[in-house]
């Protein structure tokens, strides 16, 4: 083009173009050349002339400037990929060779990673990043290494990940370098390597990256507070400014607030959560205003707990906006001076999606309570849900930490199998043996024959100890597998932990309390699936930050952000004596605390003891409270139930026989969530926790298989959650290989402490 139809060029540039056109190679040499139609491009470029642009560097050939030709033909790629000839633009990257300008080449290598990485093509994009060295150019350098390690990490490949964020340091790129060291915490944290991961984030500061720096302190108080350093964790938080990382902040403060809620100082708590705004984190900003209202209701400011209910929307979280919907519901059924059945069945029905059999119950029962020939009914029947609900929570294993003591009592739970279904649970990487999932199994394959039965026995007075076979529950079948506080015992190994029907050829596997949901995460009763509900997501008090950042330093998903791990929470059964009063809920047994700690000493009170009879004596205080909590639910629970009965009773004389079976069959389905928690007396030696699901038999995630196998399977990884493994006296010969296959996890495989022959 002529310059003369160039109109946005001032006259000082018109000139400028116009003496470099007039160099030539044969007047002024090779390189002055070169240089010239180099300087054409970059003006042109500057000017938005592109076609003139590639017309200059493309007059630039190897012979003239190998240096300069290197460079032009890496902004003649960049104008190519621009206009979307990707192929083409990676043709001419790879003409660049490392002897003519090793920066430029760096540079193109570096983009060609980035299309291949933006293709997919992640192995090749590894190859061409490896390529750069630290010689040729730092800064391309870095930014390929932290490349490489998010692939890498991608890829499960942890320890070369490791490996190429640790190739970062902070004279390089201190941006690039806190990000990385982030990046090197979240996966040594991951692998359980606690104090690599804090001595990373402690390595990041402020003026590094403030972002990066605001995540870390975040998880550097988490963690350190996971440890019992609570004050290190404060600390940790409170470094954590809005101005650094919006999110960051916001969960931050949450944490600060939990903590203080957990030493009761509830009104300075509230301040904190105060301080999180919707800008911040809709997320967090919605548990904050949940737990204020939780906290507010505690303080019986009712209406100010309402209003904070009120804040979350359904777009914020999902699950928190469940949860307030379901307490707005409850107070409105609950204060006299709120009570408005209309507004709170609108509310439980915003709230089926996380409190499914909970909603429903509700809904039916102000249904009752709108009609007054069962109003009265619907009043006794409200009554029996608030305590079956109530019992539910006393009997959940709550894996939080129990007065002063360091860790929970209740933190593990065994469950026996045998090797072969062992072998399957863990799988074999040699082999290329994928694990199996973990399986609740059909109710009716158990050896209890007053299973499901028991409880409504009871209620009913009835004093025998004969019990027909558990008929087959279609609509409302439960699946279960069973868990004890013995770890180690010569009869549930002889019962359970057997192979080919020979006693004592199991295992015990021992499951670390994060295979469970806390108690503490609990959005509702979420073992049973009533409705056609979505999975439970994690509840209100659990916010975790675990994030990666892709290529450019974006944030990008884990890889369970698409769907989170379902963990189910697990409950203690309850032992009854059918023909009298006698009960006794599952509980950790004296020799446990032997086995735990053996002949370890500690001083308490100035006095050394036995650590073993030191815990056992506050474990008992512990199941003390509990039990106490148990009988007077339960007898207020028998009491609620006769009531509830003669309140059918009058129905059946006012509305007929057929409401009066319509009633009895509510009754029966809100006893639902206590009817498989409920244990013959006989079985008490088992300590059995349980793990319940009940659902329809046609539910999608209900497998029927040729011979009566019947079962749900269990999302969390067997293997990953694994403490330890016992192996039974008569399956030694099994120890070398299970070692083996679990040798990277680092979990023991111990012998049985029981002798057997």
């Amino acid at each position: 083009m002529n310059i003369d139809d160039m109109e946005s060029l001032d006259e000082e540039t018109r000139k400028e173009i116009e003496e470099l056109r007039r160099i030539t190679p044969e007047k002024h040499g090779n390189a002055f050349f070169a240089q010239a139609q180099f300087n054409l491009g970059a003006t042109f470029i500057k000017n938005g002339n592109i076609e003139e642009a590639l017309e200059a560097f493309s007059n630039i050939q190897h012979l003239h400037s190998p240096k300069l030709y290197a460079a032009a033909q890496y902004h003649i790629g960049e104008i190519i990929e621009s206009n979307g000839d990707i192929e083409s633009a990676l043709s001419i990257w790879r003409n660049i060779n490392h002897s003519d300008n090793p920066e430029i080449y760096a540079a193109a290598q570096s983009y060609i990673g980035f299309v291949l990485f933006e293709k997919n093509d992640i192995e090749e994009a590894l190859l061409v990043w490896g390529n750069i060295t630290h010689a040729d150019a730092p800064e391309q350098y870095v930014q390929a290494q932290f490349n490489i390690g998010i692939c890498l990490s991608e890829k499960l490949n942890k320890e070369e990940a490791l490996l190429a964020w640790s190739n970062i340091t902070r004279l390089d790129d201190p941006e690039l370098y806190a990000q990385a060291q982030y990046n090197i915490g979240s996966n040594l944290l991951e692998r359980k390597h606690v104090e690599g991961a804090l001595l990373s984030w402690h390595n990041i500061e402020k003026k590094d990256n403030s972002e990066a720096y605001a995540k870390a302190q975040l998880r550097i108080g988490n963690t350190l507070t996971e440890q019992g350093d609570y004050q290190g964790g404060l600390l940790a938080w409170c470094n954590v400014e809005r101005l650094d990382d919006l999110e960051a902040y916001a969960k931050a403060q949450f944490k600060i607030a939990s903590f203080l809620i957990s030493f009761e100082y509830k009104q300075a708590a509230i301040k904190e959560l105060q301080l999180i705004e919707l800008m911040d984190d809709a997320e967090a900003y919605a548990k904050a205003q949940f737990n204020i209202g939780i906290l507010l209701g505690k303080n019986s400011d009712i209406k100010g707990a309402v209003k904070a209910f009120r804040n979350i929307k359904y777009e914020y979280d999902s699950s928190a906006y469940g949860n307030a919907q379901y307490r707005i519901a409850r107070i409105l059924i609950s204060n006299n001076d709120l009570t408005d059945y209309t507004s709170a069945k609108t509310c439980f029905e915003l709230a089926r999606e996380v409190f499914s059999y909970e909603a429903r119950s509700y809904i039916r029962i102000l249904e009752l309570l709108e009609v007054p020939e069962t109003k009265s009914f619907g009043l006794s029947l409200l009554d029996l849900l608030n305590i079956v609900l109530d019992i539910v929570d006393i009997l959940t294993l709550n894996f939080s930490k129990y007065a002063d003591e360091e860790k929970p009592f209740e933190r593990k739970l065994a469950h026996y199998t045998s090797t072969y279904t062992s072998n399957l649970l863990l799988g074999n990487d040699k082999n290329n043996t994928r694990p199996s999932s973990f399986r609740l199994n059909t109710i009716n394959n158990v050896n209890d024959p007053s299973e499901g039965q028991l409880l409504i026995r009871k209620l009913k007075d009835v004093k025998d100890n004969s019990f027909v076979p558990l008929a087959f529950d279609k609509k409302f079948h439960a699946f279960i597998s069973c868990f004890t506080f013995n770890h180690d015992s010569l009869n549930q190994f002889r019962l359970y932990g057997k192979q080919d029907n020979k006693e004592a050829s199991g295992m015990s596997l021992v499951f670390k309390k994060d295979f469970f949901q806390s108690k503490n995460l609990i959005g509702g009763i979420s073992y049973l699936s009533i409705d056609n509900t979505l999975k439970i997501t994690e509840a209100i008090s659990n916010i975790n930050v675990k994030e990666s950042h892709d290529i450019q330093g974006q944030k990008i998903k884990n890889e369970n952000d698409d769907q989170e791990l379902v963990r189910r929470s697990v409950m203690r059964c309850v032992y009854l004596d059918p023909t009298s009063d006698y009960f006794h809920l599952a509980q950790r047994n004296r020799l446990t605390f032997f086995r735990e700690f053996g002949d370890n000493i500690v001083i308490k009170n100035g006095t050394k003891q036995s650590q073993a009879e030191y815990e056992w004596g506050v474990y008992q205080e512990y199941i003390k409270i509990i039990t106490e909590k148990f009988e007077v639910a339960y007898q207020i629970l028998k009491t609620t139930y006769k009531e509830v009965e003669t309140e059918i009773n009058n129905v059946r004389f006012t509305l007929g026989s057929l409401k009066q079976k319509e009633l009895a069959i509510l009754v029966d389905e809100i006893l639902l969530p206590l009817k498989y928690l409920i244990k013959h007396s006989a079985f008490r030696e088992e300590q059995e926790c349980r793990m319940i699901y009940i659902t329809s038999i046609d539910r999608p995630e209900v497998t029927m298989e040729y011979g009566s196998f019947l079962y749900v399977e269990y999302e969390p990884s067997v293997k990953d959650h694994l403490d330890k493994i016992y192996i039974a006296p008569a399956a030694l010969q099994h120890k070398r290989y299970f070692d083996n296959i679990l040798k990277n996890v680092d979990v023991p495989v111990e012998v049985s402490g029981n002798v057997f022959r």
